[in-house]
């Protein structure tokens, strides 16, 4: 297909899908957020119930971008000054200070005076970040909020966050936390990429140790073994918190049927770091036994956290926790289900044999396992290999969007490069992850899949 008509049918997917998505807001009286809306429930909520329609729009206007543009602009495009201004823009508390300030906004040199920032430099960052639709400026050098970077906003005062910098993201929505932690160590760790995926001695390393985050910092010793030293405390608070930032509730509430497991069912969340979804799961179904295990600090951390939220109740007489290595012997012999999020992607494939293997020879006939990670997908058609399993094959893009709709669902190729700098692993494809099952005495079941950013689950059975 020429460049021609290939402009022509993206054309089509972009006006036929904002059609229908004016045409649903329409129907219920609502409009669709414009980027100077306040970032509200109600208006993630319109966003979130449009995503599958707004999905092909998102692809189809990304590759217009890559059409027009020329190669060596969109090549540029890539690189990482938006990385380090939206970093600065986080660690100087920008969103925070700008909300404060109201809708008319503040000039650089006084958003500077909360900070140690250069007010001229911080335009500079504020300004490349505006060009991309994060933040606003309404006059020179004066900046204001807009959607996009009211994510980055703690909730909190600049007062409270000056007082106190290392509680800053404590209680907060996890995005901000995020951006801290990407913009920090795990850029760091990017750095160091290209030189440990070329260096002969470490490129087909499958050890945590040879990480480029650890070349980075010159340690030899994995992630979480990192976050623990007495240097890290900030950063493995942030991490934790971070973590709240990438909880979908349909990747857990959603999909498996939770209700049709029998009173008293035993769940077994392995590896649960500090459980919010476990929380939301054990509140949904108090017909079930939970068994919430971590490392012994996180398991205390995780009790003493719900406790303090007010969850007394349903703490009590149905969820255990339990301090547990998930690389020794998993000592419940009796689990319905072993549930595993965001662990197989810390981890490359001999650890993950090694803790599917466990999981394995604790298993009854009856066990499900349910793997909650995300499923990177080929840019190419399928060739159909997984239409026998519920779920298997992921929804195909209309032509001329790439087939695993580009941009649109590219979070988890950006997340696979990101384990890749700072873990020393990748997220999987569905046979890399079937490959893992296959190894371990697991059979693949079917897959639940959600519309981004939740994450899917792969449910597998003993073989």
């Amino acid at each position: 297909m020429s460049a021609t008509s290939d402009l022509s049918a993206l054309l089509r997917i972009i006006t036929n899908g904002i059609t229908a998505i004016e045409s649903s807001c329409a129907k219920r009286g609502v409009h669709y957020p414009s980027l100077d809306d306040a970032l509200t429930l109600d208006s993630v909520a319109i966003q979130e119930s449009l995503v599958e329609e707004a999905l092909p729009v998102i692809a189809a206007a990304y590759q217009v971008v890559a059409t027009l543009m020329s190669p060596q602009s969109f090549q540029q495009k890539m690189l990482y000054g938006q990385t380090v201004a939206i970093g600065v823009a986080e660690a100087g508390h920008v969103a925070e200070i700008l909300r404060e300030a109201g809708p008319k906004g503040l000039h650089a040199s006084e958003i500077a005076k909360h900070t140690t920032l250069d007010p001229r430099r911080l335009a500079h960052c504020l300004r490349i970040l505006t060009t991309l639709h994060v933040f606003k400026e309404t006059s020179p050098d004066v900046f204001t909020n807009n959607r996009v970077s009211a994510v980055l906003d703690t909730g909190k005062t600049v007062k409270e966050i000056v007082a106190d910098p290392q509680a800053k993201y404590d209680g907060a929505p996890g995005l901000a936390a995020l951006t801290g932690t990407n913009t920090d160590e795990f850029l760091k760790g990017a750095g160091h990429a290209v030189a440990m995926l070329t260096d002969p001695a470490t490129s087909h390393s499958q050890e945590p140790v040879d990480s480029p985050l650890q070349r980075a910092f010159g340690k030899k010793m994995g992630l979480f073994d990192w976050y623990d030293l007495p240097e890290n405390q900030f950063r493995l608070r942030r991490f934790g918190n971070a973590m709240r930032g990438v909880q979908w509730k349909a990747s857990i509430l959603g999909g498996f049927d939770w209700s049709a497991l029998p009173q008293g069912s035993v769940v077994v969340d392995v590896g649960g770091g500090l459980g919010g979804l476990d929380l939301d799961l054990a509140k949904e179904h108090k017909h079930l036994k939970y068994i919430y295990q971590d490392r012994p600090q996180t398991v205390e951390q995780a009790d003493k956290m719900w406790r303090d939220q007010g969850n007394q109740d349903v703490i009590d007489g149905i969820v255990k926790f339990q301090p547990h290595d998930f690389f020794g012997p998993q000592p419940v012999e009796n689990a319905a289900v072993f549930l595993m999020r965001y662990i197989l992607h810390d981890w490359s494939d001999p650890y993950c044999i090694k803790i599917l293997s466990q999981l394995r020879a604790s298993a009854t006939p009856d066990t499900k396992l349910v793997v909650i990670d995300a499923l990177l997908q080929n840019n190419c058609p399928s060739d159909g290999k997984w239409k026998h399993i519920r779920g298997g094959e992921a929804e195909i893009a209309p032509a001329p969007l790439l087939p695993n709709f580009g941009i649109a669902k590219s979070d988890e190729a950006y997340v696979d490069i990101l384990l890749m700098s700072v873990t020393n692993t990748q997220e999987r494809t569905l046979d890399e992850v079937n490959a893992l099952f296959e190894a371990t005495g697991w059979k693949l079941e079917r897959v639940h899949r959600f519309p981004p950013p939740s994450i899917p689950q792969v449910v597998a059975v003993p073989a």
